[in-house]
């Protein structure tokens, strides 16, 4: 029977580790190219009290900013710190740590970007405009490439230290 060798398949998942991230970022260039050339309208209030939801997601879209800026403030922030308590290690535990600190500040620059996400969702709801909506795409798309590209790193950290090298946790 026709069973697929295993230099096919890594052929295979070597060619779509470059084509993804390509089109992802074809992607984002095309929505930037036609958010340019479209500006942005602005619709006109369908229901009466759209005047007083429009204030209240207003609020509710400040604090969902102010919570991404303050993760992805504070991610920086502790992935600094962490780097300097490493600094003078051993250049192969440092190597492991750095390792470490880049993964954790992937996963919650993530975070912070579901947040903006969040508040571009409501500022959609609330008054949908064409440069929302692009705006929106975008965001989609730069996490879905994040996450591709922390799923990748994670993978290749795991091949990287071996399952005997111990690598402790970092100390919050």
């Amino acid at each position: 029977m026709s069973e697929k060798s295993p230099q096919t398949t890594r052929s295979g998942e070597h060619w779509f580790s470059y084509i993804l991230p390509v089109a992802i970022i074809a992607g984002l260039v095309a929505l930037l190219i036609v958010m340019a050339e479209h500006p942005t309208e602005e619709l006109q209030p369908i229901i009466p009290q759209e005047e007083w939801l429009t204030v209240v997601a207003g609020y509710i879209i400040i604090a969902a900013e102010a919570a991404a800026a303050l993760v992805i403030g504070a991610a920086v922030i502790r992935a600094l710190i962490s780097y300097v308590q490493h600094l003078f290690d051993g250049m192969t535990q440092q190597i492991n740590y750095t390792e470490r600190i880049r993964l954790r500040l992937g996963h919650m620059l993530n975070l912070g970007l579901e947040f903006a996400m969040g508040s571009d969702i409501l500022r959609l709801a609330v008054s949908p405009s064409t440069g929302d909506v692009i705006i929106l795409f975008a965001i989609v798309l730069l996490l879905i490439l994040l996450n591709y590209f922390l799923e990748r790193e994670i993978r290749s950290s795991a091949e990287f230290s071996g399952p005997g090298d111990y690598v402790p946790p970092l100390e919050d």
